[in-house]
């Protein structure tokens, strides 16, 4: 125990266990995203990448596959609950370098989400909001507004710099109040997704069809739309079953987040209660909602309208002039402007509450490679004041502000990154610690009712399933880049961390220190 103990920066990581079961929950969902958003993105990600996939079947495809992820990830978090998750998990089932390797690998994939997703916000977001609104009130200005913002690379980084900063800032503030803004923000926004969900329930086809008719007063109707992408050669591809089974993947992305909350699962109250509903529970409502949420939404828009608007889109012939995501259209489905306009704020937040939730998982990541010496430890400082690692957040801010300038002004990230096929990577890797740890380290699971079972049991089924969408990640093109360059920039991200990892180590030995050593102890609380 005593190498351990000097390996570790202090005796105490210096966080409190200051969060519930409920902001365990908040978290996770917000970077999950199971709103309006999350319906609505689902939509945006699968029509225009795979026509004829049936949106509401390959979701609960996707569910299915995240369900042994979520039961290994759950296990792990109460018997190793520390900042980092996966990264200590990894580290101290199978070998501590590669559980840097692995954790290093998610942080980068984790930062680059931050900072390329974030353009979602002046890229789809506020131009659909400001079209929704104007047609809701009936001002041209915010019409024409909506339909130019996107066109301006200033436009899109100040918007992505927006959300960026904002979600930084909120992570920063001590947990109480990071609590307390986070439970509003989820209030607002899930008020509006409800009101959202209950529209598209009572919509039918034709009250969809005549709400947009209304809405545009005939500008734009269903029929034309069906028409126009036709004679565009944009023909109408029935639903099927390939189409579907390759739209697997994007069920799986839809629940990417159900269980980010391990990552703060270190300061948790009675973590057992508390990552029950923020990792199990936490999926389980992902589902309902963004299940129920794509049902009704389809059974509304139709399949052919869906296909022929994104279709057009894409080629620069939608006569709204905005991305077609379903929040464009709540004023053909909701008739109280009040009402509706709520909802376009609740989808105009959405992304900060994301960027809040991701942004505290990212600076854990940076505090536990701190923690362990693997990067400076100045990482690992905790502000006495506000409980809470601000340099690492910093660092967070820093790296994600360079990341979203690449993206928007240059194509590197989004022809070289693929981030899913990383999270495939280390999530085959958690299976297989899941599957050895009770014959490795039989301690750890002492006090996990059936842990012994259920471990192993949970591990094959994720090793599997996360197996499938590996091969999905690199061989379907919608889903991430597969070239020789992004393999080479994968290389580079899995070969970095052994760099930096046996850089630290060789630094350390000849200091009398063994990282490789201690790091096979959990870190203290």
């Amino acid at each position: 125990m005593a190498t351990g103990s000097k390996v570790f920066l202090r005796e105490a990581t210096g966080l409190v266990r200051s969060f519930t079961w409920y902001d365990a929950t908040i978290l996770s969902l917000a970077v999950t995203g199971p709103t309006l958003f999350g319906i609505s993105s689902q939509i945006g990600y699968v029509a225009p990448n795979g026509p004829g996939a049936d949106f509401v079947t390959s979701a609960l495809a996707g569910l299915l596959f995240m369900i042994p992820l979520g039961v290994v990830y759950y296990l792990f978090s109460i018997m190793m609950p520390r900042s980092g998750g996966d990264y200590i998990w990894l580290g101290r089932t199978l070998n501590p370098i590669l559980g840097f390797v692995g954790g290093w690998a998610m942080f980068i994939s984790f930062i680059a989400l931050l900072a390329s997703a974030s353009v979602t916000e002046p890229a789809v977001v506020i131009p659909d909001v400001a079209v929704a609104l104007g047609y809701i009130w009936n001002n041209p200005g915010w019409i024409a507004l909506g339909q130019n913002f996107a066109s301006s690379s200033t436009n899109l980084f100040a918007g992505t710099l927006l959300t960026i900063v904002i979600g930084v800032i909120i992570a920063a503030l001590t947990p109480r109040l990071y609590s307390k803004v986070m439970v509003v923000l989820a209030a607002i926004i899930f008020l509006a997704s409800f009101i959202f969900i209950g529209a598209y329930a009572t919509a039918t086809s034709s009250s969809f069809a005549a709400g947009l008719s209304a809405m545009t007063s005939g500008s734009v109707t269903v029929n034309g739309v069906v028409s126009q992408a036709q004679q565009a050669g944009m023909p109408f591809v029935p639903v099927n079953t390939t189409a579907t089974f390759l739209a697997i993947p994007f069920g799986v992305l839809l629940f990417n987040g159900f269980n980010y909350s391990v990552y703060i699962s270190g300061e948790v109250r009675n973590v057992k209660y508390g990552m029950l509903w923020g990792v199990l529970i936490a999926l389980l409502i992902c589902g309902i909602l963004d299940v129920t949420g794509l049902y009704f939404v389809v059974q509304a828009e139709g399949y052919p309208f869906v296909q022929a608007a994104f279709g057009l889109f894409g080629a620069g012939k939608f006569s709204l002039g905005v991305s077609p995501w379903s929040p464009l259209f709540v004023p053909a489905v909701l008739g109280n402007p009040y009402l509706s306009s709520f909802v376009e704020i609740g989808f105009l937040l959405f992304n900060f509450w994301w960027a809040a939730g991701l942004a505290i998982c990212i600076a854990r990541y940076v505090f536990a490679f701190s923690f362990d010496r693997v990067l400076p430890t100045v990482f690992a400082d905790v502000n006495e004041r506000v409980h809470v690692p601000l340099k690492a957040i910093g660092l967070t801010l820093v790296i994600s502000v360079i990341l979203a300038y690449i993206a928007i002004y240059t194509t590197y990230i989004g022809q070289l990154l693929n981030t899913v096929t990383i999270w495939a990577i280390v999530w085959i890797l958690v299976g297989i610690a899941a599957i050895v740890l009770p014959f490795w380290k039989k301690e750890f699971v002492s006090g996990v009712p059936k842990g012994k079972w259920l471990l192993p049991i949970f591990g094959v089924l994720t090793v599997i399933g996360m197996g499938a969408t590996f091969y999905w990640s690199v061989s379907v093109p919608a889903i991430g880049p597969s070239t020789p360059g992004s393999t080479l920039l994968l290389v580079v991200i899995f070969g970095s961390a052994l760099v930096i990892y046996l850089a630290r180590y060789f630094y350390f030995k000849g200091r009398g220190l063994d990282l490789i050593r201690g790091q096979r102890e959990i870190p203290p609380e």
